[in-house]
């Protein structure tokens, strides 16, 4: 009404330079002439300069404070409102600031800019190969008539907002996506199809492109900044149909999403190892909860959290238990300690040589897996039993000749091969243990007339080297494919008879609660890349631990029987499912120093929670980290174990020098 006074309207921002402060977000008035909502990017009045923000509310109230106007605003705003909830729900329950998750869910042009990559640049130069795929002209993609097993999967989820796919290796699960989201898209929705990184290679983009006839975009950690941000924007403006994306693709900006797809569950690929801490199943169950979309997260191995929820009725259970092309590979369990005790103190045994020797004879393909990078996993004198280590960290130095000396994975820290002990001055000093390039090595000694590849993260430094030997391998242009965990999973390859894995025992003596979880799925995904046209093919697994539940589980496939005997430890000693886990992690360059802090920390939240009366958490520790010492800073732990950690967030220490994890990965 003429004569009225409009309410002063007041926005919640959280600030990008108070991200080392405790306050989750700032009051600012915005002026008349400033049309913002929650997920506007704008530019505000901090202290003495100005720094850009996210508006995540807006209300008449009177903050009680007294506010400065929000200088500049986006012309729309960059994140869509499911976003700014799914921050707040991943910041409370990850223990971060709310700014840290509104920054994950920008590529790092848009977020520094605000519009960077929005058009095309004249400048750009390199075209990521998994771009030229998804933008080809789309083939001809006829759908298969489902199996009875896949057409009742899907009606299951088409019945529930929740549904884990179970299904065996080459069971057609990729096939149950492709016809829920033909579904999806039929109801003009929009797809989202997550999978951990190593298995977005060409031959899915390729395969999603031509059967769903949609405009995919790709969003990968492989692409250039430009081409992230160019994506980005494609899936911002509503261009995109279908999404297709490694785990930071849960944060894409999808109007009217009505589908997600999390490929490989459970695998420890979608736990990002950076502030923010997530895993992305958790994101993806509150992402759908906020939308309505639909959710199926299928894997041969699901995680035991997983498979226990849906056993609880948390979500729904779809099984594929047949293969629907392919036979299974005859799995073998070679015990190394009968080869040593037969006179093989090779790393390779008898029994793999001799399958390796047949395949190459049928012109057949093999993959050998180690998941150890290099030439010499450590370097030890033999005087006085000392490794060379690394100067900032606590681990040992690895061998790499291409690099022409001993290489830190943790920091890059590299040193020339010494000539005697750092320690004792001894020349008896030599190069033990096997990494990938040794076994490369070797492999190329004994069978010389092979082609031989390595894939592992040294050989797959550059730019699309990756899809280079994946598809140098995929074309049978080469006869054996070395490599760590990259060719464990998305591999497709027919012509592969024969699979090693040099040594299983790796995964079982980590020092993680999931470290049988991660060996039976290792064995079987591996397993899985043999055997995909029918042949007969073998995989030769070797340890010197054949009796251990999880490898003769593995070696039958049978993952009902791995869930049964692993839970009750889990019950015994109160791990996830269980409970929930929280590391807080003092870092500091002085060593005492952060265990004293680290110690008073632990005694601070023993105390709060008794004072409190917050009953159902415990206080572990503090220890050492497992690598106790990384790039020059020592490293404190303080472990809590139990439910509703949440309820203790308050009584967390804080500083700079803190860290959280929350659902740790080991």
């Amino acid at each position: 009404m003429p004569g009225c006074a409009s309410k002063l309207l007041y926005a919640e921002v959280a600030v990008e330079a108070g991200r080392s402060l405790d306050r989750e977000t700032y009051s600012y008035s915005v002026p008349e002439d400033l049309d913002v909502v929650p997920g506007h990017r704008v530019t505000v009045p901090f202290g003495r300069r100005s720094s850009y923000g996210f508006v995540v509310s807006l209300g008449t109230d009177d903050p009680g404070v007294e506010t400065k106007p929000i200088a500049t605003a986006g012309k729309d705003p960059l994140l869509l409102p499911h976003q700014v909830a799914l921050a707040r729900l991943v910041a409370d329950h990850y223990w971060v600031p709310l700014i840290e998750c509104l920054r994950a869910m920008l590529p790092p042009r848009v977020r520094k800019t605000g519009s960077s990559g929005e058009g095309p640049s004249g400048r750009q130069r390199r075209h990521s190969r998994l771009l030229d795929f998804a933008n080809r002209a789309a083939g001809d993609g006829i759908a298969p008539v489902l199996t009875g097993e896949q057409a009742a999967a899907l009606e299951v989820i088409a019945s529930n907002q929740l549904t884990l796919l179970h299904g065996v290796i080459a069971s057609g699960k990729t096939e149950v996506y492709l016809a829920a989201a033909e579904q999806a898209l039929a109801q003009d929705l929009r797809v989202l199809v997550l999978v951990p990184e190593i298995s977005l290679t060409p031959q899915l983009v390729e395969r999603v492109r031509a059967r769903l006839k949609a405009p995919v975009a790709i969003l990968h950690s492989q692409l250039t900044e430009l081409e992230r941000a160019q994506q980005w924007w494609r899936v911002r403006r509503g261009e995109a149909d279908v999404v297709l994306g490694s785990r930071s693709a849960v944060f894409a900006p999808i109007p009217r999403l009505g589908l997600i797809c999390l490929d490989e569950e459970g695998s420890a690929a979608y736990k990002q190892d950076r502030t923010p801490r997530y895993e992305t199943g958790w994101v993806s169950r509150r992402l759908a909860a906020l939308t309505g979309a639909r959710l199926v997260a299928g894997s041969a191995t699901p995680s035991v959290v997983t498979y226990h929820d849906a056993a609880l009725g948390e979500l729904a259970l779809a099984k594929l238990t047949k293969r629907v092309r392919g036979r299974d590979a005859d799995v073998e369990l070679v015990d190394m300690r009968d080869e040593a005790a037969g006179g093989n103190r090779q790393p390779l045994s008898r029994r793999l040589l001799e399958v390796i020797k047949q395949t190459l004879e049928n012109e057949e393909q093999v993959i050998l897996y180690l998941n150890r990078r290099g030439m010499a996993t450590f370097v030890m004198c033999r005087d006085c039993g000392r490794s060379v280590q690394c100067l900032g960290c606590s681990v040992a130095l690895v061998q790499h000749p291409e690099l022409g000396g001993l290489v830190c994975h943790y920091c890059g820290y590299s040193r020339p091969m010494p000539a005697t002990c750092p320690h004792c001055g001894s020349r008896n000093i030599r190069p033990l243990g096997m990494g990938t390039q040794r076994l490369e090595s070797m492999v190329r000694k004994l069978w010389p007339q092979a082609r031989v590849l390595r894939l592992d993260s040294d050989a797959a430094r550059g730019p699309d080297s990756y899809f280079d030997i994946w598809e140098t391998f995929s074309e049978r242009r080469a006869d054996i494919l070395v490599g760590t965990q990259l060719v464990t999973r998305g591999l497709d390859l027919p012509a592969v008879t024969c699979v090693g894995v040099v040594d299983a025992d790796l995964p079982l003596h980590f020092p993680d609660y999931r470290s049988a979880e991660n060996t039976f799925a290792l064995v079987v995904q591996v397993a899985g890349r043999a055997g995909r046209d029918g042949r007969q093919a073998r995989v030769i697994v070797q340890t010197s631990n054949p009796e251990h539940y999880s490898l003769s589980f593995a070696a039958t496939n049978d993952y009902d029987g791995f869930y049964r005997a692993e839970l009750p430890s889990r019950k015994a000693f109160t791990f996830p499912p269980f409970a929930e886990l929280a590391v807080l992690t003092r870092t500091d360059a002085d060593d005492a120093r952060a265990a004293a802090a680290a110690r008073e920390a632990a005694e601070e939240l023993a105390s709060g929670l008794l004072r409190d009366g917050i009953e159902g958490i415990r206080v572990m520790g503090p220890s050492p980290a497992f690598i106790h010492r990384l790039r020059g800073e020592y490293r404190w732990q303080v472990t809590l174990k139990g439910d509703g950690l949440e309820r203790a967030r308050h009584l967390a220490p804080r500083g700079r020098d803190w860290s959280y994890d929350v659902d740790p990965v080991m």
